[in-house]
């Protein structure tokens, strides 16, 4: 397996000496065949509060930022760091060997790294039928989109309404 982190640096390669409270918000994968790319967010203290958009606890988050890309991966490895990557990060506490804080002497990207994923072959029935229900899952919120799009094109012949008045109707039911 090849490891390929992005030539620039990010706040990803911080740790608390640059940034109070640093630690992963999110992660998300991106599957290109047998390479999988690593993207997270970063939430931290900033210095000015005034000077961010930070939530209750004066924290605030990046937009996702590479951290790193696997490559050379089985089709099963592949699978596997797509799947459950996202999902340890969500858990932290631990979970799969993963701490969600930077420290002095870890980056975020340490912290990415350090996941302790199962062996391929122990899971891979387990990985086999999941990847199945999220594809069958996927589908039906498709039908389910669709579905929705043709109520509501239905509705708006039974009313008569405009182009002008769909528009307003969809504008109010966004903003919910």
């Amino acid at each position: 397996m090849g490891l390929f982190q992005p030539t620039e640096s990010n706040i990803l390669d911080a740790t608390t000496e640059d940034y109070e409270n640093l630690r992963v918000g999110d992660a998300k994968t991106e599957r290109d065949g047998r390479q999988v790319t690593i993207s997270a967010t970063a939430r931290y203290k900033p210095e000015n509060e005034d000077e961010y958009e930070t939530d209750q606890w004066g924290y605030t988050e990046t937009d996702y930022q590479e951290a790193f890309a696997l490559t050379d991966l089985s089709e099963e490895e592949a699978a596997l760091v797509e799947e459950f990557v996202p999902v340890v990060v969500e858990e932290a506490d631990g979970f799969a060997g993963f701490r969600d804080n930077a420290t002095k002497t870890n980056s975020l990207i340490d912290r990415l790294k350090a996941i302790t994923l199962p062996d391929p072959d122990d899971v891979a029935d387990d990985l086999r039928r999941y990847i199945e229900v999220k594809k069958r899952a996927e589908e039906l919120d498709e039908k389910i989109e669709k579905t929705d799009r043709l109520i509501d094109e239905i509705v708006y012949d039974l009313y008569d309404l405009t182009d002008e008045e769909i528009e307003i109707v969809e504008e109010s039911v966004a903003d919910d």
